[in-house]
């Protein structure tokens, strides 16, 4: 009895003493992440450093969930949500390209050198009507319609450029295909948050900026050729394999039904939008300085006044917070206008200046113009894996300092007559963009409410027109102002020109920077869901 009672009491205390070494083991564990708590908080003080938790490390690794991989999206239904969309953005990239050689033998021909700009003014109108009322038409007609009618109208607009007797029928057809384009491609944007998973979505956003450098690369060498081998006219049916695409897409893609309130139409609204670009686009005709200045001042209260008033007049055409400065999804779009104003200003005259103060052949030119778009691209790609949100924020905040040192960069390359800066400055920008661009859109689309999720999506490439429209509007004003364009064409010796456009340039390219840095202050306001 006492052997047994001896060995059952051995038998705890070995059992026992092998519970306490694991419960040390286990504290052993635990201690030290305490004390780097502990240390973490106390270094906050004393060295102004806090060192990371196993939390914060873990939390800083890789998205790693299949269903949000690359092969995801390429695959099945992805695919062709992703192609109809891709579809949208590449007829807006391409046809913007495609017709730069055609319009100046047009003008020419038909007699509309005078009204040349407004080829380009009426599109940009159009583009902006389009764009605003493209959620509330896609909601009454469906989207399979709204594609089809906006493919129609961006044929009827080509064609009137085909068969053109004079230069009036070339702005019809502008204007015309401004609005089917401001509607396509809404209506593309305003798919993405209701057809693919959050995690997919920052992945989309770089799929579009590798479209949008191909198609801009593709639309002038198409659109040339075109030119050159048969007529400037058949450069405006370049564009007929996108809108096919579209057609036969649309029907096969079967987008999710929008869960998202019914969009009213907000005619007031969309009006003073519509006027404010037609006054900014007087802006570009204007004979003095202070006509331009008028009507960049009065294009811009316009924008203002439509979003003041939307809503109190009318039904309204905004989403809750569009704008504001304390939710993500305003400061979200003032990222997207200011990112994309502040590039407006600063490649308006970019070609120009490259082409006058280096003389290099117009391929020459086009290709420096097009490494800020490439990068763009590419960064995108590898700014798309899925850290942290934390992370994610951080590259957003990157991509406006970027784009300011390109800015910076680019005004000391033209005036100390070095094209390696101007390259470089080509490549900043574009990495700012790569960077920042999807994750604001994404961002964006994430801190709108669900009912408003469709209209939000098809705002985002609107503001990013307004942006463009406004910075143009700036950049013709400044270049008026500082007499830019005069000095550029003067006949004067290469060594002399560079500095003679160093004041010019330091208005145009800081205004730029201007805009960047004020990006980068609402960047802060731009953080994706945790």
């Amino acid at each position: 009895m006492d052997t047994v009672e001896e060995n059952l009491r051995q038998r705890i205390s070995e059992r026992g003493g092998k519970f306490a070494e694991r419960c040390e083991g286990e504290n052993a564990v635990r201690e030290p992440e305490e004390t780097g708590m502990e240390e973490g908080a106390s270094a906050v003080g004393s060295n102004g450093a806090t060192l990371k938790t196993k939390a914060q490390a873990a939390a800083d690794r890789p998205q790693t969930d299949p269903a949000d991989d690359w092969s995801a999206l390429l695959s099945g239904r992805n695919a062709v949500m992703l192609a109809l969309v891709s579809a949208g953005v590449g007829l807006h990239a391409f046809n913007s390209f495609a017709i730069v050689a055609a319009m100046p033998l047009a003008a020419a021909e038909l007699g509309g050198t005078a009204f040349f700009s407004w080829a380009y003014s009426l599109y940009f109108i159009g583009s902006i009507a389009g764009g605003t009322g493209a959620a509330a038409f896609r909601d009454r007609v469906g989207l399979s319609t709204s594609l089809l009618v906006s493919c129609l109208l961006f044929a009827l607009g080509g064609f009137a450029a085909l068969a053109a007797q004079n230069f009036g029928f070339i702005l019809a057809g502008r204007l015309l295909q401004g609005v089917a384009d401001g509607l396509i491609v809404a209506i593309a944007y305003s798919l993405i948050p209701g057809n693919f998973r959050p995690g997919l979505i920052s992945k989309v956003f770089a799929a579009e900026a590798m479209v949008w450098a191909v198609a801009s690369l593709l639309g002038p060498i198409v659109g040339g050729w075109l030119t050159e081998a048969f007529s400037w006219r058949m450069s405006f049916l370049a564009i007929v394999p996108f809108l096919l695409l579209l057609v036969v897409l649309a029907p096969i893609a079967k987008p999710a039904p929008s869960t998202a309130d019914r969009v009213a139409a907000a005619p007031f609204a969309i009006g003073m939008l519509i006027v404010g670009a037609l006054v900014l686009s007087l802006s570009s005709v204007a004979s003095s300085g202070w006509g331009q200045a008028l009507a960049v001042i009065a294009g811009v209260a316009l924008f203002v006044l439509a979003m003041v008033f939307d809503g109190r007049i009318g039904p309204k055409l905004l989403p809750t917070q569009a704008f504001g400065s304390r939710s993500v999804f305003g400061c979200g779009l003032w990222v997207l206008l200011l990112m994309s104003l502040s590039h407006s200003v600063g490649a308006v005259y970019l070609a120009l200046a490259i082409s006058e103060i280096w003389h290099y052949r117009p391929i020459t030119v086009g290709a420096v113009v097009l490494l800020m778009p490439l990068t763009w691209s590419v960064v995108a790609v590898f700014a798309s894996r899925n850290p942290s949100p934390r992370l994610q924020d951080a590259r957003t905040r990157m991509g406006p300092l970027f784009q300011l040192a390109g800015f910076i960069i680019i005004a000391i390359g033209l005036t100390s007559h070095m094209i390696a800066l101007v390259i470089v400055s080509q490549i900043l920008i574009g990495t700012g963009f790569g960077l920042a661009w999807a994750n604001v859109n994404r961002a964006a689309l994430a801190g709108t409410p669900a009912q408003e999720r469709d209209r939000a999506g098809a705002l985002l490439p609107t503001v990013s027109t307004v942006g463009y429209a406004i910075g143009a509007g700036l950049a013709g004003l400044v270049a008026t102002a500082t007499g830019l364009v005069a000095k550029l064409e003067a006949s004067v010796p290469d060594a002399a020109l560079a500095p003679s456009i160093a004041l010019p340039s330091l208005w145009l390219y800081g205004l730029a920077a201007v805009g960047a840095g004020i990006a980068f202050l609402f960047s802060f306001g731009v953080k994706l869901p945790r």
